[in-house]
């Protein structure tokens, strides 16, 4: 069986109609980016090891330069495609 690459599938369900479902692989929620850069149970440890103290969504996304390049790890390790 062939599997497709993690990609963020609210945007492809929503926006391109390219998978069937928005939902996480994890099934508990749509997967988009403040459920994968906080809450997936699939990166939860992947996600501690990044960032051991709670970082704001906002911070993931917009904040100075460190703050990004841990955001770009974390979606580089977690096989993510965006």
């Amino acid at each position: 069986m062939t599997t497709r690459p993690n990609r963020l599938n609210q945007h492809l369900h929503g926006k391109l109609h390219v998978v069937p479902s928005p939902m996480c692989s994890c099934g508990e929620a749509e997967q988009d980016t403040a459920h994968i850069l906080r809450d997936c149970r699939n990166h939860q440890v992947l996600r501690e090891e990044i960032w051991p103290l709670p970082e704001s969504l906002h911070n993931k996304l917009y904040g100075p330069v460190a703050a990004l390049q841990r955001t770009t790890n974390y979606i580089s390790r977690s096989g993510l495609q965006v």
